[in-house]
């Protein structure tokens, strides 16, 4: 052990190895390559076959693929109704000598004729554009988030996992903890998770829960959706009207991008598990981002907010599906109060 500036230095003595002794005479020489090249072809045949320890199996990555901003198609005009063909007055009976002539009605029935015969149902037509979503979602999908304080100070990660099994039911998990230095101030986990049905008219929340776990003990919350009776109840024990269309603060991150992106706007509500409020996101022009995954071309959405309310702006990556890719979080004064930036992006179909 040898004394080093700044500590101290520790040396270990490996054992000598004996040099590999080469046969001397050919033909041990030859015996002994044979029996190499055995061995490495071994190790070729057999290698695939060793199972690694068991972990959660990886999603593939998503290949960047440049995918046009989907738009609503165009409704057609809706169809003339043909004019009913005039019927002739039938003729007018001459009233006797002794009695005045009635005044007889030109008017022309009305006839309703209804749709020709090959002639597609408009109202079927546009209930049917309007069933398509938007974009179609993955099967599955893995988001990884660096969590910020502001703009620049990372305190820790989200990580996004969504399932949607075969008979149509997802299932959302977003966990968020702090990691690096801002863990040693302060400690903050919080698991959230948005579970129900993939619809024609993408995600309907039927259960949405929380639970935080911070320096201050064990925080729950949970949201229930009957969309049967129309109820939103919460675990506080207080009941609203559910509104159509309604989303929790998981899953409506996810529903954007089975929405008609090129209205001005668009109105949501929103439950956090608390309570419910309404959204109104104003859809902004193509941007170029920079994330941990490169620069990206995004969507911006940003919510309408009042004097003294907090903000909210989120990124839909054009090029990956219209997954959320940024996310930023602003304070009452309309100040950066934190943001998550997408660092890794992995997505399966099967």
């Amino acid at each position: 052990m040898r004394n080093m500036p700044g500590g101290y230095l520790t040396v270990i003595a490996l054992p000598r190895i004996p040099a590999l002794s080469l046969p001397k005479r050919p033909i041990g020489r030859i015996a002994l390559a044979i029996a190499l090249s055995a061995l490495v072809h071994a190790v070729a045949l057999f290698a695939p076959l060793v199972k690694l320890p068991p972990g959660q199996v990886p999603l593939p990555p998503l290949t960047a693929r440049l995918e046009p901003l989907p738009r609503v198609a165009a409704r057609p005009a809706p169809l003339r109704k043909p004019k009913p063909r005039p019927t002739p007055p039938a003729p007018a009976e001459t009233p006797p000598a002794n009695q005045p002539a009635e005044s007889v009605s030109t008017e022309e029935p009305q006839i309703d004729a209804g749709p020709r015969i090959g002639e597609p149902d408009v109202a079927a037509v546009e209930t049917a554009q309007e069933a398509q979503p938007a974009h179609p979602l993955p099967k599955h999908a893995q988001l990884t988030f660096v969590a910020y304080k502001g703009k620049d100070f990372a305190i820790g990660e989200a990580r996004h996992r969504l399932d949607i099994g075969d008979d149509r039911s997802y299932t959302l998990r977003v966990g968020m903890s702090t990691t690096g230095l801002a863990s040693l101030f302060k400690t903050y986990e919080s698991e959230q998770q948005s579970s129900g049905a993939l619809t024609a008219h993408g995600l309907r929340p039927v259960k949405f829960s929380e639970t935080k776990n911070t320096s201050r003990g064990r925080e729950t919350s949970e949201a229930n959706f009957s969309w049967e009776a129309k109820a939103l109840s919460f675990s506080s024990g207080k009941s609203m009207q559910l509104p159509e269309q309604t989303q929790d603060i998981v899953s409506f991150l996810y529903q954007l991008s089975q929405l008609p992106l090129d209205k001005g706007t668009i109105p949501m509500h929103i439950s956090n598990g608390r309570k419910l409020e309404r959204y109104e996101l104003a859809v902004g022009e193509e941007e170029m981002i920079q994330t941990g995954v490169g620069w990206l071309r995004a969507l911006p959405l940003r919510k309408i907010r009042r004097q003294g309310e907090e903000g909210l702006d989120i990124w839909l990556g054009l090029e990956y599906r219209l997954l959320p890719v940024k996310i930023r979080m602003l304070d009452r004064s309309g100040q950066i109060a934190g943001e998550m930036v997408i660092s890794e992006i992995l997505v399966a179909d099967e």
